[in-house]
């Protein structure tokens, strides 16, 4: 009986590295399949004009770590990234509004401009249509006032400009100046490249209620509009 038995622990011990090995090698194939297999999202690209908008859309996407693929059909505006993990929304919506745009998942509310109606009451008003401006008469006393620089053509701008003109219902101490550049040969584009090193748009330059220069926000960023409005010493 006790030869018996060693005979059989003896065939099992003798077998066990070679089942382990086995088992080893299948989970480390079944590990490579699961991160070559990996995730894939979609959603909606918006605020693109061109199809180099798409192209660059794309490169961001890329530099999100663990994104092994990305493609933006400038088109249809839809986006597919694959990745060797699940990619968060947040960093999706933080790497395309590095350029911009938006990411549109569904379920999202999108800010639509406010209506002629909705506007009566509110101190909006267009300060420049390509013209050069003095910042100083267009100032509202006793107000933070926003100069939004935007053009139609400018896509990101779309976007953001309802925001903006959506902080005016939350506070009441606000006044938007709209100035549309028209192109980057009007006065008031050159203006602001020769006098703030404009970048791009959308561009914002924000003022206290005394003609204090408090700050400026470049792209499509309302939260740090909203950082500079409510920030202390304005």
């Amino acid at each position: 009986m006790k030869k018996l038995l060693i005979a059989v622990v003896s065939i099992v011990v003798a077998g066990s590295p070679g089942l382990m090995k086995g088992s080893a090698q299948e989970g480390v194939k079944a590990s490579k399949a699961a991160r070559k297999a990996g995730t894939e999202t979609e959603f909606l690209v918006a605020g693109m004009s061109c199809d180099s908008c798409a192209l660059s859309a794309s490169k961001v996407l890329k530099k999100i770590p663990g994104v092994r693929q990305a493609k933006v059909d400038f088109d249809l505006k839809e986006a597919v990234i694959k990745s060797r993990r699940e990619i968060s929304e947040s960093e999706v919506r933080e790497a395309l509004a590095t350029l911009g745009f938006e990411a549109r998942f569904p379920g999202d509310v999108v800010p639509q401009p406010l209506s002629e109606e909705e506007k009566t009451g509110l101190d909006i008003k267009t300060a420049s249509h390509g013209e050069a401006i003095e910042i100083s008469q267009h100032l509202a006393p006793g107000k933070i006032t926003v100069f939004d620089y935007y053009a139609d053509w400018c896509g990101p701008c779309h976007l953001f400009t309802p925001k903006l003109e959506r902080l005016l219902l939350k506070y009441k101490n606000l006044a938007l100046r709209q100035v549309d550049i028209s192109d980057w040969e009007s006065d008031a584009a050159k203006q602001a490249t020769e006098e703030f090193d404009l970048p791009g748009l959308p561009y914002v330059r924000i003022y206290g209620p005394k003609g204090k220069f408090l700050g400026v926000v470049e792209g499509n960023q309302i939260e740090k509009v909203e950082e500079i409005i409510r920030s202390p010493g304005r």
